[in-house]
């Protein structure tokens, strides 16, 4: 049985240099606008890694091409799953996110390596390894806002998937 179900919704990358990378993503591949969110900071009353309370900060920058949101993560401070990922393969392709309907259900049936939630905004995460196929899956539960958020972001003619 399945732990989780639907569209991958975000595919994600761990980089270094989020300016470059979003420059890359512009020119190349014709990504049209991001939004740039720094100094994201997930502290031990919200987060954990690898089963211990976490405490670190990321910038985030969000671009969709065409109807596939895209996520990029420069860690800034703190041990979590993108210093990890950055130490063992250098930049690249850290994870995909789906959005489940029961997200309770994916948290329970699941290995979590990282969880936590974005403050303020109504986002949970739940991070579980690839094993066979690398980097990271992740869980998202979305607020109301936040999915009126990432509506507001995709390109005119696409639709995210709880539309």
């Amino acid at each position: 049985m399945s732990i989780i179900e639907g569209p991958i919704f975000q595919v994600a990358w761990v980089v270094h240099d989020i300016d470059a990378a979003e420059k890359r993503f512009t020119d190349d591949f014709g990504v049209e606008k991001w939004l740039r969110i720094p100094g994201v900071h997930f502290g031990p009353e919200t987060c954990t890694y690898r089963g211990q309370p976490a405490n670190y900060t990321i910038d985030v920058a969000l671009g969709y091409a065409g109807g596939q949101q895209l996520e990029l993560i420069a860690p800034v401070s703190g041990t979590n799953v993108y210093t990890e990922f950055l130490d063992r393969a250098g930049p690249g392709l850290h994870h995909v996110a789906w959005i489940p309907s029961d997200y309770d259900a994916f948290v329970a049936a699941a290995d979590i390596v990282q969880q936590g939630e974005f403050e303020g905004v109504g986002m949970e995460f739940a991070y579980v390894e690839g094993g066979p196929i690398g980097s990271y899956v992740e869980a998202m539960r979305l607020s109301p806002d936040m999915r009126a958020m990432f509506d507001y972001l995709i390109p005119e003619g696409h639709r995210n998937p709880w539309q």
